[in-house]
């Protein structure tokens, strides 16, 4: 499969932001099924969720401090700001 076009995306973890260069490829063969589809890389989807700007660690940290700590949304964004997240 030819790389069709690169695509940046940028990504907010607790480590802060990490810049993807992301390879998109296509088949260029006329005769098969997924002719112009295009392919992202499977790396991607570990990092972050599709059309999301914040990493899944950052979800996750969310989710633990609503949900494990019960934490409301002004203490949850205080908590975020503090590692320099901001949402």
């Amino acid at each position: 499969m030819w790389n069709e076009y690169n695509n940046p995306r940028h990504i907010r973890t607790l480590n802060g932001v990490v810049e993807l260069q992301l390879k998109i490829r296509r088949c260029q063969n006329k005769l098969c099924l997924r002719y112009k589809k295009a392919y992202r890389p499977e790396q991607e989807g570990s990092l972050a969720l599709p059309q999301n700007e914040f990493g899944l660690d950052v979800i996750a940290y969310i989710g633990a401090l609503r949900y494990q700590e019960h934490r409301s949304v002004p203490q949850i964004h205080t908590h975020l700001e503090l590692k320099g997240i901001c949402i």
